[in-house]
């Protein structure tokens, strides 16, 4: 049976009484995934939710005839899943591994009486498919109105924000996104995602760190700033 120690640190469950964690552990266990494994697939039945403990995976959409788009790519503290747990559809889409990954795995009856009694995990979920669903409309806002280095920068941006380091004049992502991951997000080939990567480093706009990326003061001027509006919540807003 899991311990509440590692249930106490999963942000979904924060908040929760010791009795209640233990509830969760009897009824969720870990499972452990090696590098490039298949999670679940689109069209699977939606009976779990997951919370990574460890390790990144992506977010997948494929089309008719098999071409690739990546949604996310997510690492801990992330969960997973919570849609189709939620309406009882099948998975609305494909998540593979991209190093070797632990999840938390937790059952759709237990979860379900878990929200029940507790509203402030509905609420917590109910936050996330809101971001989501910001972070889905500003990527349209993307593809629609960047020319592909402005494309390339707001996905980084994006990505910075979900997973990354901040620091007062740039954003860090470690481990460095990869070329064909980047193509994949942004709907380019990876030539001319390498191109554009090569002009944003050779321009100031991106630079190379140990392990990662840094993106600097002036892509996050250009590029984020403008649309941070868009992506906080109406009440978070200062007057």
């Amino acid at each position: 049976m899991l311990g509440t120690d590692i249930l106490r640190n999963v942000p979904l469950l924060s908040g929760l009484a010791d009795a209640e964690l233990e509830l969760i552990a009897r009824s969720s266990r870990r499972l452990r995934y090696p590098k490039k494994s298949i999670v679940f697939q689109e069209g699977d039945p939606g009976d779990f939710l997951l919370v990574i403990l460890r390790g990144r995976v992506k977010v997948s959409l494929f089309g008719e005839e098999g071409r690739e788009t990546i949604v996310a790519i997510l690492e801990r503290p992330a969960f997973l899943g919570e849609v189709a747990l939620l309406d009882k559809a099948p998975r609305s889409a494909t998540v593979m591994t991209l190093e070797a990954t632990e999840f938390l795995q937790i059952t759709r009856g237990p979860f379900m009486a878990l929200v029940k009694d507790h509203p402030a995990i509905a609420v917590k979920i109910m936050g996330r498919l809101a971001n989501e669903l910001r972070q889905a409309t500003e990527q349209i806002r993307t593809l629609s109105m960047f020319d592909v280095h402005g494309r390339v920068l707001r996905c980084l941006l994006i990505m910075a924000q979900r997973q990354g380091q901040s620091t007062p004049t740039r954003m860090l992502i470690r481990p460095k996104p990869l070329v064909k991951d980047l193509a994949l997000m942004i709907g380019c080939s990876r030539e001319t995602v390498s191109r554009a990567m090569k002009l944003l480093q050779g321009t100031g706009y991106v630079t190379a760190i140990e392990r990662g990326l840094a993106i600097e003061h002036r892509s996050i001027r250009r590029y984020l700033l403008p649309a941070l509006q868009n992506l906080v919540p109406p009440d978070e807003k200062r007057p």
